[in-house]
């Protein structure tokens, strides 16, 4: 790809790989690209996560490009509540240790 060459407009229906929300092509955003694919960051606005993906040229003139992102989102992760920086904070309001000694206990 030249510098002037476009990859053209990113297409839509791109999910989030970390919750599976729509993430809409105005928050994809190109970080680097060369010859016929281009690195792209996909930031959800559901759970502000943030994921890499390859956008590739189309075999076509005038097709758009393919956008390739992990199809399996695996596991959800919970976001931390506010229930979970109270008890964070009156365990620590409590801690008589190190850092080391707080990541070993496992709490």
């Amino acid at each position: 790809m030249h510098p002037g060459d476009r990859l053209g407009p990113i297409p839509d229906g791109v999910t989030c790989t970390a919750c599976g929300a729509g993430v809409p092509a105005g928050r994809i955003r190109i970080l680097a690209h060369r010859d016929d694919l281009a690195f792209v960051e996909l930031a959800c606005p559901e759970c502000g996560s943030s994921a890499l993906g390859l956008l590739l040229a189309a075999d076509e003139p005038g097709d758009p490009p393919l956008l390739d992102v992990a199809a399996d989102p695996g596991p959800a992760v919970e976001a931390v509540t506010m229930g979970d920086v109270v008890a964070m904070h009156d365990h620590l309001a409590t801690w008589d240790g190190d850092l080391r000694d707080l990541l070993a206990d496992g709490r």
